[in-house]
């Protein structure tokens, strides 16, 4: 029996909204300080908390008008250590959006302390 690729394979379909994604998230709130430069040139300290997080970055809510690609710092509120993170996007004046940012670890680490399905923190680091 001869059989194409099309009748083995089923056709991929689209799926609205579905994103995939490099590793889970955990909704989860932190207390957290960042700083930086917003996008108006302005230095800034804030402490604020996270939306959610993953072993790659976190989404954040903010105040201040950032850029996307800026590199600011983070510390867990209570804490002395800082850690360089990436604006990945900025929320936008969608409501459940608005004042939220995406940042990215600069090198992958365990900042949160969430254990997250195979923890091999320094093989999967982002390109």
């Amino acid at each position: 029996m001869n059989m194409s690729v099309n009748e083995v394979q089923p056709p991929k379909k689209k799926v609205k909204g579905y994103i995939l994604r490099r590793s889970p998230r955990a909704m989860v709130k932190i207390p957290i300080v960042i700083r930086g430069v917003d996008k108006h040139g302005l230095s800034f300290e804030e402490q604020t908390e996270t939306f959610m997080v993953s072993k790659y970055g976190a989404r954040i809510c903010t105040v201040h008008e950032l850029e996307e690609e800026a590199i600011l710092q983070l510390r867990l509120q209570g804490s002395d250590h800082w850690t360089d993170f990436r604006v990945a996007w900025v929320g936008c004046d969608e409501a459940k959006l608005a004042g939220h940012i995406g940042v990215e670890f600069i090198q992958t680490t365990n900042f949160f302390g969430i254990p997250f399905p195979q923890e091999d923190w320094g093989a999967s680091a982002p390109q």
